[in-house]
C-alpha cells in the first residue's frame, strides 16, 4: 500500500505559489509517495490544479480544501510524514498529533532568532519563502533544490488583443491594507501612461477590491477612461493568468495577484514597504522592486502574525512620479 506525505499549505494565493518550486522539488526526490495537500479554501486548491507541476503529476496528488479537512482522517494511518509550510506552527502540531503523524517538519517565515527545533526551520538568515519551503527537504533528509524562475502555469490559450497594456493591481486581504498603495497614487501613475505612452491600463483582482479601482478612478477625465479596462471580478483563474501572461508590464503592491504574475514569469514591479519583498515579495527573473521600508518595517510580530499599522507612511510615500519612472525603464 502507498504512502502518504502531507503538506500542510492553507495561506492564500500568493503563498500557494511561493509553494510551487517545494512541489516540484518533492517530487523529484519521492517517486512513489501519495502527497495529500490541505489548501485555505477551493480557490487556492484550482490555482494549484492550473500548473503544470500538479497536471504531469495527477496521479500523485490528493488536494483538499479546509472545509474537507475531515477527509483527511481516511489516510492517517498512511501518512509517514508531514510539512507545513507557513506561520501557523502551534496549530500544524496540534493537527499533527491528531492524526497520530510522528515525523513532521514546518517552516517558519518569520522567526529571525536561532532554532529550538531540528523539525522547525526558522528564516534565520532571511531566505525568501520559496527557497525555505524547499530547504525544508534538507532537514527531512532529502535534496534541496532552488527554486526556478519560469511559468509554472499550464497553456490557457490566448486572450482578446487589446494591444499593449500595463496590468494594476491595487489589492490586498482586508487584515493588509497597511500593503496598499495610495489610490491617489495609482491615479496619478495611469494618467501619466496614458497621457506619454501607448498603453492601456488594465485593472485585475479580487470583485471585493473594486472598491479601490472606484476610488482611483473618481472623477477621472474621460479621454483617461477610454483606455482603461476594468476586469476585477469578472475574471476566473484562466482568465487572470491569461491577462498576466500577455501584459507588457505587472505594476502593484505585495498581494496575490503579483505572485501570479512571477509566476507567469512577466516583467513586475512590486511596491514594498510594509513588508520584506525579500521574503513575501514576487520571485523571479523579471522583478523590480521598490522598496521603501522604514525602521518599523516589516509589519509583522514575532509570532509572525500580522500587526498593520494605522498609518503606512511607507507606501505613502512611494511618489507616482518614482513609479513612473520606474517603468519607463523597464519598458524601454
Amino acid at each position: 500500500m502507498r504512502n502518504n506525505i502531507l503538506v500542510l499549505n492553507n495561506h492564500g494565493l500568493g503563498d500557494v505559489v511561493m509553494s510551487f518550486s517545494f512541489f516540484e522539488n518533492l517530487l523529484a526526490n519521492d517517486s512513489k509517495s501519495k502527497i495529500l495537500v490541505l489548501f485555505k479554501s477551493n480557490l487556492e486548491k484550482e490555482l494549484f490544479t492550473l500548473t503544470l507541476v500538479y497536471q504531469e503529476n495527477q496521479g500523485r496528488f490528493k488536494l483538499f480544501s479546509m472545509n474537507e479537512i475531515k477527509k483527511l482522517f481516511f489516510y492517517m494511518f498512511r501518512i509517514k510524514k508531514a510539512y507545513a509550510l507557513g506561520i501557523n506552527e502551534a496549530k500544524s502540531k496540534k493537527l499533527f498529533k491528531i492524526l497520530g503523524i510522528k515525523k513532521y517538519y514546518l517552516a517558519h517565515p518569520y522567526e529571525y532568532t536561532k532554532s529550538k527545533s531540528t523539525n522547525v526551520l526558522h528564516n534565520e538568515t532571511i531566505l525568501h519563502k520559496s527557497v525555505l519551503y524547499s530547504n525544508l527537504l534538507n532537514i527531512s533528509n532529502e535534496c534541496s533544490l532552488n527554486s526556478v524562475s519560469k511559468d509554472f502555469f499550464i497553456d490557457i490559450g490566448s486572450v482578446n488583443d487589446i494591444g499593449k497594456y500595463v496590468v494594476l493591481t491595487g489589492g490586498s486581504g482586508e487584515l493588509e491594507k497597511h500593503k496598499r498603495w495610495t489610490t491617489l497614487g495609482y491615479r496619478e501613475l495611469l494618467e501619466e501612461i496614458i497621457a506619454n505612452t501607448e498603453y492601456k491600463i488594465v485593472f485585475v483582482g479580487a470583485s471585493g477590491e473594486q472598491q479601490i479601482v472606484d476610488e482611483i478612478l473618481l472623477d477621472i477625465e474621460y479621454k483617461y477612461l477610454e483606455n482603461i479596462i476594468q476586469l476585477n471580478g469578472k475574471t476566473n483563474l484562466k482568465e487572470l493568468i491569461n491577462i498576466l501572461r500577455n501584459s507588457n508590464l505587472v505594476v502593484g503592491n505585495d498581494n496575490g495577484v503579483l505572485h501570479i504574475a512571477s509566476a507567469c514569469n512577466v516583467k513586475i514591479l512590486g511596491l514594498f514597504g510594509s513588508t520584506d519583498y525579500m521574503i513575501t515579495g514576487p520571485n523571479g527573473n523579471n522583478i523590480t522592486i521598490i522598496d521603501n521600508r522604514i525602521e518599523c518595517a516589516p509589519c509583522y510580530s514575532k509570532k509572525g502574525k500580522i500587526k498593520g499599522c494605522e498609518d503606512n507612511i511607507c507606501m505613502k510615500d512611494i511618489s507616482s512620479e518614482q513609479v513612473y519612472k520606474k517603468i519607463m525603464e523597464i519598458l524601454k
